[in-house]
């Protein structure tokens, strides 16, 4: 190109451009399709190096006599590898640039700048060698990410659990029997769950150890194991002299299940409670095929199941509390009210266990270990100590609470809280008490101050005593009554700090939270000691959270 050319001195590129070329003929265009044509077409040159050239020329050219000015205009360069640590140091990124003509990457130079970066843990092989051949095979300048090295994440073992063997009342209720291949009938729910002595009812699936991870610098993550829970017999039951992780039935009849223990209980089957039966009080389970009718009252030490309604009666259980259709109650008071959740209802059904029921209106529900809503809760109480489901499990759960009361230690999981019209649905969150240990250990230490309290004390009497008459007291009293005085006021102390210490390390409590699925209308209250909070416009599926003493909404 009229006497241009390209020339390599030390892995730099030149070009040389005649003195007398006119700087108007260097047009940028031409002089990098020339470069492109040539055999130096792979070195690096920027983007702006052809623009600039007629301006460098002049320049050179005003500074040197030389027939030939000789213009640096690229380069030969290696391939370019960066490593990029995320902040957790669970993962490493390779940024890899193929190179300009230079030599390309080997494995041991990506392993020595792995090394060089203190990356030691989780490195792959495979990425690599992918590293390597992009180097050699890819375009100049074309770049490369690829995940180099990747740490392990902790595992934290799951808790002891347990699996029940047998079906109980409350799984036979909730399956209507099929009248044909489209159809169920729901008023045939089969035959009567029951077991014979010797059938094993409840395994227990024990816990699993953590297993610990690590970051890519070597940095040791641990895992927690899982909480251990044993196996326990109840009415009915033992554990299985062949395998102690087995409960098995030392009788015909029902079994029940309360989280690890599980009963066998005898049966009583009515067709309804009403006046012509009077009140029930059984000594194991129930099943009501009809309904429980105003003023009656129903317990049992094991479960009770109502295939009906519970109108305005008390239904009372050591164990799980099933009503197919509808629980229906009355009260004296309106909800707004009642500011403080305290209504009377007529129909009230308290479990030991967990309690499942079609829907609910005016009715107080409590319940130690969960309650189940299939459809709907209207200006209801609700107490339990486990999870609370409205119109499903989880984050599945679509049903209503509108109105009343809801007390939760636990998650509460809704489709629909409140009302458009803005009725007043209140959630109260309780923090749940802390573990049996730390109240014990908080209490040892109570008493033990009491205790050397108590002990001063009667030093002190023992000291205006002698005060008053020291004739009357040996002369060696005074002096054992200091030592004894300045040991116990040290003993305080200590007593006083370890309690305190206690106190000021009291174990977090646990977050409690409120899924709302679809909507939460004006009128809902959140409600935690004597701070209410209250959102001023219908929200989304959203969760409100119970964290560290604070109220809180995540969208």
């Amino acid at each position: 190109m009229n006497g241009i050319n390209f020339k390599l001195k030390r892995r730099e590129l030149y070009i040389e451009i005649p003195r007398g070329t006119s700087s108007d003929t260097l047009d940028p265009a031409s002089l990098e399709k020339a470069f492109r044509s040539s055999e130096y077409n792979n070195y690096f040159v920027s983007d702006e190096t052809w623009a600039n050239l007629a301006r460098n020329f002049m320049l050179e050219s005003g500074e040197s006599t030389a027939p030939l000015i000789s213009i640096r205009i690229g380069e030969q360069r290696p391939a370019q590898l960066s490593l990029r640590l995320s902040d957790d140091k669970m993962e490493v990124e390779a940024i890899v640039e193929a190179p300009y003509s230079g030599t390309s990457l080997v494995t041991e130079q990506v392993l020595n700048q792995l090394r060089n970066a203190g990356i030691v843990n989780g490195i792959r092989r495979r990425a690599i060698e992918a590293v390597v051949a992009h180097s050699r095979e890819a375009p100049p300048g074309a770049s490369l990410t690829v995940l180099i090295a990747k740490g392990k994440a902790a595992v934290d073992g799951t808790d002891t659990w347990f699996k029940k063997l047998v079906e109980d009342a409350r799984m036979r209720i909730l399956k209507p029997q099929p009248k044909d291949k489209h159809r169920v009938d729901m008023r045939d729910f089969g035959a009567l769950v029951s077991v014979k002595e010797g059938t094993a009812i409840l395994q227990r699936i024990p816990f699993t150890t953590g297993i610990p991870g690590y970051t890519v610098t070597g940095e040791a993550i641990n895992a927690k194991d899982g909480k251990d829970k044993p196996l326990k017999a109840g009415i009915g039951t033992a554990i299985d002299i062949d395998n102690p992780d087995i409960l098995v039935a030392t009788v015909d009849g029902l079994p029940t299940f309360i989280d690890n223990l599980a009963n066998v209980d005898d049966t009583l089957t009515l067709k309804g409670v009403d006046i012509s039966t009077g009140h029930i009080d059984y000594d194991g389970s129930i099943i009501i095929d009809g309904n429980v009718t105003p003023g009656m009252r129903v317990s049992a030490t094991g479960d009770i199941t109502v295939n009906g309604y519970v109108d305005s009666a008390i239904i009372r259980a050591e164990g799980n509390i099933t009503v197919t259709k509808g629980v229906i109650g009355r009260h004296t008071e309106t909800d707004n009210d009642d500011e403080h959740g305290l209504i009377e209802h007529s129909t009230r059904i308290i479990s030991d266990a967990s309690i499942w029921v079609a829907y609910c209106q005016y009715a107080t529900l409590s319940a130690l270990h969960g309650v189940h809503i299939e459809r709907q809760l209207t200006h209801c109480k609700v107490i339990s100590a486990d999870k609370i489901h409205v119109g499903g499990e989880g984050k599945a759960a679509a049903g209503k609470v509108i109105g009343g009361n809801i007390e939760i230690v636990d998650d509460l999981f809704v489709g629909q809280l409140g009302a458009p019209a803005g009725t007043k649905t209140r959630i109260h969150f309780n923090v749940p008490l802390q573990s049996e240990e730390y109240l014990a250990a908080v209490d040892e230490a109570t008493k033990a101050l009491k205790e050397l309290v108590l002990t001063k004390r009667k030093l002190l009497k023992a000291k205006e005593a002698f005060l008053a008459n020291p004739d009357s007291f040996n002369v060696d009293f005074r002096h054992t009554l200091k030592k004894l005085f300045d040991n116990t006021k040290q003993q305080i102390s200590t007593a006083r700090s370890k309690l305190l210490s206690l106190r000021d390390n009291e174990p977090p409590h646990p977050t409690v939270r409120v899924h709302i699925n679809k909507v939460m209308h004006l009128g809902a209250e959140f409600i935690f000691h004597d701070k209410i909070t209250r959102f001023h416009e219908p929200r989304g599926p959203c969760t409100v959270i119970l964290r560290e003493g604070k109220v809180e909404i995540e969208s």
